[in-house]
């Protein structure tokens, strides 16, 4: 069979058995095995502005067995729901969640009433449900307006007739003609009542009612929602003004602070082939972060650079499975007699654990040593130690550091206290309130931000630090961007923790490999499947550097009246 044939067979039958398991897969999109065959809702306004509900609907179940339907209540532009009485088919029902009886539950605002009855299909049940609904009708420039969504926003079935009637007081007289949005099809106005009718409604289909009464002669006084919305409306200058003055002044504070106390900015030194001096590799790491604070990436480089001096050994375990792993060992050597304070420090740590001494680690272990932020705060303060030891770090910087973050910390706890005590102000003064310990909460954070990046570095350390990065954008240099020459093997074995340390070793290993380095360093030993010890391959080391990457992730240290209208929600079955 010609290759062209055979490639164009290969694709149809790829594409017939694709389809197949995307139909077993994707679910048929359901279509309800019931309707309702009405649903009449009867509205009596009370002298006030709330409304008493009675919904009456009757489903038509098909072959499906049936358990339970529900109805979803909105509270927006309310003053609360009351459930007065729930029914199916001309009985009154219980609270409870067995067959027979009605649970009401509340949920953001929400209430969702079930009624619970036998398995039913091929049949019809009628349930009623009876509510009332406070400070519907709220007031407008010249009219009480009762507007109300008579049917479910929300609802799966399809309704062969809806209907409803709404009676109001006598008092209350019309002053504009009865909206209907989508229009009924029939409606009839006798005395202080309203009916109405539409054939059919479509699933999801909602429809609203509007009606405008004699201004003040169905509420006296404005609903307790519209009254806030008022007040909102009112306050909302007030408080939006002074959140931006907060906002003005704290953030500008700040990024004035900043601009007055940045270093100034040395030229930016091209790529470096060497390192620029002899600073251990967890403390060049450091130097270079933002901030000047240790990360996961000074403990590898540490770890490392004692394995280079012997102080530890490293080796990499390949374990069996459906695919090879590999697993991490570090053990204990003898300690070198010049390890600086932060050396100490890391030595102990990974040979200290709950139960005391340890002989030998590996990286997942190591990932759990370092979740505790009490032992990350001591090697991060052992490393500033050193830093501080080597005039890197400028006391009175670090001390106005610790203030502006300081400042920006104090300021977030005391907007999440005005958040608190802005809550209970809402029902007052309105929602606008809120806006005040919002703009505290970001004045906060950025001044958290600012003291964060604000570098205790002092000249020196900055001047060092420039040359440092130039060193790292050497070892993580894209190929074609860096062209210098593949490093001696004693090279490598010194620069690799240094990598490490910066978080660039895995690009440099790849890059070493394509220029045809087929060893990792001297103190990096593997053990094979088989046993058999040796100097690890490049390979090993890619995979000891990723093993450390990912036992990293896990470290903890690391790292108006208003034109809407009231009611609708949702009803259903199952």
């Amino acid at each position: 069979m010609p290759v062209r044939r055979l490639a164009v067979l290969i694709s149809v039958v790829a594409a017939i058995v694709g389809a197949a398991v995307a139909a077993a897969v994707v679910p048929a999109v359901s279509t309800p095995t019931y309707h309702a065959e009405r649903f009449h809702a009867r509205i009596v306004v009370e002298p006030g502005g709330s409304i008493v509900v009675t919904e009456t609907v009757r489903f038509v179940f098909g072959p499906k067995a049936f358990t339970f339907v529900f109805r979803e209540l909105p509270a927006a532009k309310t003053d609360g729901l009351t459930i007065l009485e729930a029914s199916m088919d001309g009985v009154p029902m219980a609270r409870g969640k067995g067959p027979g009886q009605f649970e009401v539950k509340s949920d953001d605002g929400r209430r969702r009433i079930v009624w619970h009855f036998p398995p039913t299909s091929d049949a019809g049940r009628t349930f009623v449900l009876t509510y009332r609904a406070a400070g519907v009708v709220w007031q407008d420039a010249g009219s009480d307006v009762l507007a109300w969504t008579l049917l479910p926003t929300r609802h799966e079935y399809p309704i062969s007739c809806a209907s409803g009637e709404v009676e109001y007081p006598a008092a209350s007289p019309l002053v504009a003609d009865v909206v209907f949005d989508p229009p009924a099809s029939d409606t009839r106005h006798e005395g202080q009542a309203v009916q109405f009718e539409r054939c059919p409604v479509e699933r999801n289909g909602t429809w609203v009612v509007t009606m405008r009464f004699a201004p003040r002669s169905v509420a006296a006084v404005a609903p307790e929602w519209q009254q806030r919305s008022i007040r909102t409306r009112a306050n909302m200058p007030l408080f939006f003004g002074l959140a931006g003055l907060v906002l003005l002044a704290g953030g500008g504070g700040f990024t004035l602070f900043g601009l007055n106390h940045r270093q100034a900015r040395l030229d930016r030194t091209g790529p470096l082939a060497s390192p620029p001096d002899t600073l251990a590799p967890a403390l060049a790491g450091t130097l270079i972060r933002t901030g000047a604070s240790a990360g996961w990436g000074a403990v590898l480089g540490g770890i490392m650079d004692l394995a280079r001096r012997g102080a530890i050994t490293m080796q990499n375990e390949e374990r069996a499975g459906v695919f090879t792993s590999h697993q991490v060992r570090i053990s204990a050597g003898p300690a070198p007699r010049d390890a600086a304070l932060h050396e100490r420090v890391l030595l102990e740590l990974l040979f200290t654990d709950k139960s005391g001494p340890r002989t030998s680690v590996t990286f997942s272990e190591l990932a759990r040593t370092f979740a505790s932020s009490r032992r990350w705060k001591r090697l991060r303060t052992a490393i500033a130690t050193d830093l501080r030891g080597a005039g890197l770090i400028d006391p009175e910087r670090e001390r106005t550091r610790g203030r502006v973050t300081g400042v920006g910390l104090a300021l977030m706890v005391a907007s999440v206290a005005g958040l608190v005590a802005s809550v209970t102000l809402i029902s007052r003064v309105g929602e606008a309130v809120l806006a005040l310990p919002l703009a505290l909460l970001v004045v906060g954070i950025a001044g958290a931000i600012t003291g964060s990046a604000f570098s205790p570095l002092s000249e020196e350390g900055h001047r060092r630090a420039e040359r440092w990065r130039a060193f790292k954008r050497a070892l993580g240099a894209k190929p074609g961007e860096f062209t210098g020459s593949a490093p001696a093997a004693d090279q490598v074995e010194r620069w690799l923790p240094y990598a490490a340390a910066f978080g660039t070793a895995l690009p440099w290993m790849k890059r070493l490999q394509k220029q045809g380095v087929a060893l990792g360093p001297s103190w990096l030993a593997a053990v094979s499947l088989d046993g058999a010890r040796g100097p690890a391959s490049m390979g090993a080391t890619v995979a000891i550097l990723s093993a450390g990457s990912s036992a990293g992730a896990h470290a903890g240290g690391g790292a108006g009246g208003g034109s809407a209208a009231a009611g609708g929600g949702a009803s259903g079955a199952g």
